[in-house]
């Protein structure tokens, strides 16, 4: 009987180890984790700062580098607040709402999501880069 529980303890302990250590950061729908992310997404103001930096991405010119730099540091602020699992979800719906403010091409559309796919690394924080391949739609 002692075996059994010694076996079933260890077989437990595996399969939790296991569990915990695979970690997938994927945009594969509107809502992935839930209204967790939504409310926290929510409460730093739907990542207003990263909104604004990737609209001085479209920008050229010494103003737009100096807005540029602070938005960005803004926007490392509010996704630090953000759960790892929300950041990615986070940023693909501020480059969604960039998008809705006004008319762009397709090539626009592409370089904005790219950038948004960059800001991690810039950020340096984890995931060091989103992926939205699969949900773009230009």
């Amino acid at each position: 009987m002692a075996k059994l529980s010694v076996y079933l303890a260890t077989f437990t302990l595996i399969v939790f180890v296991t569990h915990a250590s695979i970690t997938t950061v994927t945009v594969d729908g509107e809502n992935p984790w839930g209204s967790d992310c939504q409310e926290q997404i929510r409460r730093v103001d739907h990542l207003q700062a990263c909104q604004k930096y990737l609209d001085e991405e479209q920008c050229s010119g010494s103003r737009c580098r100096y807005n540029r730099r602070w938005n960005l540091d803004s926007c490392c602020q509010q996704l630090e607040m953000l759960d790892n699992q929300c950041r990615c979800p986070g940023l693909r719906q501020a480059a969604m709402k960039q998008m809705q403010k006004g008319e762009m091409e397709r090539e626009e559309m592409q370089e904005m999501y790219e950038a948004a796919e960059r800001i991690m690394s810039k950020c340096d924080m984890p995931p060091r880069r989103c992926d939205f391949a699969s949900r773009r739609r230009v």
